[in-house]
């Protein structure tokens, strides 16, 4: 059954994602819409991001086999981006790491949900309790995934990206003995070596692309690849010296101290708020001080570099966060909202605001960043 499932998947990857997306939108739209949508929009959402780490891989191992093809029958070949090599070469080499990154992913997929279901099923004080325990779970998990690491950065995901579009696929090739002697490195397919996993282009390839007529350097600088690509998958992130570790500490441990400040003060209290801030603030710091301090300053690592991009990116979330939210974001994007609703082009934006801004208030998970 599972099979046939994951042959469906692959031979109709444009039709199962659009219908993904489809349903991804109507999880924006439905909040506010009827009782309890905020709840049907959050299920649905959450069964949609486990069914997309799924897809995902099995659209990932088919390319690995060769198997994709876009909508005219060629082939799709992938170049495994850094985040993926290092990621994978990590699962690869520790069960314990692969199970910590599995469990990690299903609470950030589900947190939202659970915390739906506990406020609205069993009450508000039971809520704290739960939250808690969700930020200790993955407080534990980050820290395993740092030490089996090798005590390098923990990025925010830790399942692999998707690194092809589904709408531009066609139905999967059929492996023939044909293709399996080409892959062996008799014809015009790639080789590709079995320890680094490069491939390597067949004579017969460059010459049918520059017909015969390219120079050596030529060719060798358009082939030239980033460093990246050949560098050991561990090498992609760089490991803390102790003020980056006691930096990124501070950063796993701050959801949690969050956390237990707004239980012991309540969520109208400004010191959980500042406190989580300047944690942060302080974290940063460290981290960005130890990763552009010595020799390996001078090369910057795209998985660090889009992680520090990520993590800067999630300080928004103050501004939605009570106090700060009740005292000074609220009122003024009430007002956005309602300049949006007077505008034919923009009245689903303003409609979208007022339905969420409910959700930012009530719901830790929403505004929680963790």
């Amino acid at each position: 059954m599972w099979y046939k499932y994951a042959n469906f998947v692959v031979n109709n990857a444009a039709q199962v994602s659009s219908i993904e997306n489809g349903l991804r939108t109507l999880t924006y739209i439905l909040p506010g819409r009827f009782a309890d949508a905020e709840l049907a929009s959050e299920a649905i959402y959450t069964l949609l991001s486990f069914v997309g780490v799924y897809h995902d891989g099995l659209l990932a191992r088919a390319a690995k086999s060769g198997l994709l093809a876009d909508k005219e029958g060629r082939p799709v070949d992938i170049e495994v981006s850094p985040f993926n090599r290092y990621h994978g070469k990590l699962s690869q080499g520790s069960d314990l790491y692969r199970l910590a990154a599995h469990l990690l992913s299903a609470l950030q997929f589900s947190e939202k949900l659970v915390e739906m279901l506990v406020v609205k099923k069993m009450g508000e004080k039971l809520r704290w309790k739960v939250v808690s325990l969700i930020e200790i779970a993955k407080v534990v998990l980050r820290l395993n995934l740092l030490q089996l690491s090798g005590q390098r950065m923990v990025t925010g995901s830790v399942v692999p990206e998707r690194l092809v579009d589904p709408a531009g696929l066609g139905a999967a090739k059929k492996p023939t003995a044909e293709a399996a002697m080409l892959s062996a490195g008799n014809g015009s397919l790639p080789w590709k070596g079995e320890r680094s996993g490069l491939k390597f282009k067949s004579v017969r390839d460059i010459l049918a692309k520059t017909e015969g007529n390219a120079t050596l350097s030529g060719y060798v600088t358009s082939e030239a690849r980033e460093a990246e690509r050949v560098a050991p998958a561990q090498s992609l992130v760089r490991r803390y010296n102790p003020l980056g570790l006691a930096g990124e500490l501070l950063f796993i441990l701050r959801p949690l101290i969050y956390v237990i400040g707004i239980r012991k003060m309540g969520k109208s209290d400004w010191r959980p708020w500042a406190l989580s801030l300047l944690i942060e603030l302080a974290s940063r710091q460290m981290i960005r001080t130890d990763l552009h301090t010595g020799k390996s300053s001078a090369t910057e690592r795209t998985v660090e570099r889009d992680e520090l991009s990520r993590r800067k990116w999630l300080f928004l979330y103050y501004l939605l966060r009570s106090p700060f939210f009740d005292r000074f974001t609220e009122s003024r994007l009430t007002r956005v909202a309602e300049w949006c609703n007077n505008k034919p082009l923009l009245s689903l934006l303003g409609s979208l605001i007022q339905d969420y801004q409910p959700l930012w208030q009530n719901y830790y998970f929403y505004t929680a960043a963790s």
